[in-house]
């Protein structure tokens, strides 16, 4: 196995700039997830790794080699596509085969990898079936097990499940968490589901407009966004963002739009007062309940979801917020609830979207 760099990654296409000197470090043996909304350039920086696209500036290493002059066939590299690219003609054990027949590999040694592949994934069964006689995700399985069975250093995977419902997406980021458990193998996955990226990885790489806005392990980058596009990706619901002013302190607080301050934490009252900024609150930070600092909302929609709900409700100016809580069924819609933002659950950002650390959070 090795691990993975990237340093000063650009690529454009015409006069359309699609990679602006990424950066990417990928440890040996980590699964990393690169995610980010359509056309951010993960899909193409993926490519750029597995050699199917050629950057304009930067440098690329697998281990302790460089490999930006390295055929495909020549980095050590396996590639999982979202359409699976599985050829038609033939069955489930000459697709897993096919790479390493070209290889000239012997019959032996590739009878025992194939096979050793399809027990890990369980497709043992249908060794001799076409890709026509298959669901979706025994397609993706088989396409994985071409991956394994050529023991690459990196795996590489471009949206994989995407092409599946729902109820399979969910059963088969259990088998990948469960085969790179597994294998162990440094592991490179793009997705634009930020659900797929915290279930999956030890590390996220967020991608806005051909740059790295954040990377990190899941759990920081969710507690820690640096900036506000981190913080509305991961999280579902996303984070409420209001808009505040500074208020002359103290204690340090904020103005809100409809007129009402909330407390905040510390490290506001080193910002003028007068200054705008944006409050991020996460849905189930969110407190119903009496207190000096609470403001009136309607409810204007639940989601019952069995033991959970998620409430929509909107304030004074049109402010509004959604929170998730146990769901005991004494909500209604049109009801005024009081509502609380707890100063220490609360992430502060600059007029310019960018985090102001040190906000305490419990």
């Amino acid at each position: 196995m090795a691990g993975l760099s990237i340093h000063g990654a650009s690529k454009s296409f015409g006069e359309t700039h699609v990679l602006r000197a990424v950066d990417v470090e990928v440890g040996d043996g980590e699964f990393a997830v690169i995610v980010g909304p359509s056309g951010c350039g993960k899909s193409t920086l993926l490519r750029a790794v597995a050699g199917l696209e050629q950057l304009d500036e930067g440098q690329i290493r697998i281990g302790d080699r460089q490999v930006d002059d390295l055929a495909p066939s020549r980095r050590g590299i396996a590639m999982v596509f979202q359409s699976y690219a599985l050829y038609p003609h033939l069955t489930v054990y000459e697709n897993m085969a096919f790479a390493l027949r070209i290889a000239r590999v012997g019959s032996a040694e590739i009878d025992a990898a194939v096979r050793r592949a399809a027990d890990i994934l369980n497709i043992s069964d249908y060794l001799d079936r076409k890709p026509a006689a298959l669901s979706g995700g025994q397609r993706q399985r088989v396409a994985i097990g071409r991956a394994i069975v050529r023991q690459p250093n990196i795996f590489l995977f471009d949206e994989p499940l995407s092409n599946l419902d729902a109820d399979l997406r969910a059963r088969m980021r259990y088998e990948f968490a469960e085969l790179h458990r597994q294998l162990g193998t440094t592991t490179l996955y793009v997705t634009h589901d930020q659900v797929e990226a915290m279930t999956l990885a030890d590390r996220i790489i967020v991608m806005r407009e051909g740059q790295v806005e954040q990377a990190g392990p899941p759990r920081t980058l969710y507690d820690s966004p640096a900036n506000l596009t981190v913080a509305q990706f991961l999280g579902t619901p996303r984070m409420n963002i209001l808009s505040a002013t500074v208020e002359a302190g103290p204690p340090p607080a904020a103005r809100l739009i409809s007129g009402d301050t909330i407390p905040l934490p510390e490290p506001v009252a080193r910002i003028a007062p007068g200054a705008a900024l944006s409050l991020g609150i996460r849905p189930d930070d969110i407190e119903i309940g009496a207190g000096a600092d609470a403001l009136p909302f309607t409810v204007t929609f639940i989601e019952r979801l069995g033991g959970f709900a998620t409430v929509h409700l909107r304030g004074e100016e049109d402010m509004t917020l959604i929170l998730q809580h146990r769901d005991d069924g004494t909500l209604r819609e049109g009801e005024v609830v009081p509502v609380r933002l707890p100063a220490q659950k609360l992430h502060l950002f600059d007029a310019q979207g960018l985090a102001i650390r040190g906000a305490a959070r419990g």
